[in-house]
């Protein structure tokens, strides 16, 4: 899931910087005060929240799919991974 984090965090920045927006600018249009909050999820520090992750898909002109991509292929190997845990339990 960390991979995912910091693949979107870049996706995120990138729009930014391709709208000529600051993160501080970011940051109020999502509702906060701090830049500090868009600072974490670049980084990949934190996970997006999904309902954040729409906002800034539609503020930034981010393509949907290729958040989703990045998102599912995460889970699906995540999924993979605690299957095969099961598997070695039983």
């Amino acid at each position: 899931m960390k991979k995912a984090r910091i693949e979107i965090g870049n996706i995120v920045r990138e729009y930014r910087e391709k709208a000529k927006m600051t993160q501080m600018e970011l940051a109020g249009k999502l509702g906060y005060d701090s830049p500090q909050f868009v600072s974490i999820f670049e980084r990949g520090l934190s996970s997006v929240p999904v309902n954040t992750l729409g906002r800034l898909i539609s503020l930034l002109g981010i393509p949907e799919k290729r958040v989703l991509d990045i998102l599912l292929k995460s889970y699906k190997a995540q999924t993979i991974f605690q299957l095969d845990e099961g598997k070695r339990r039983a």
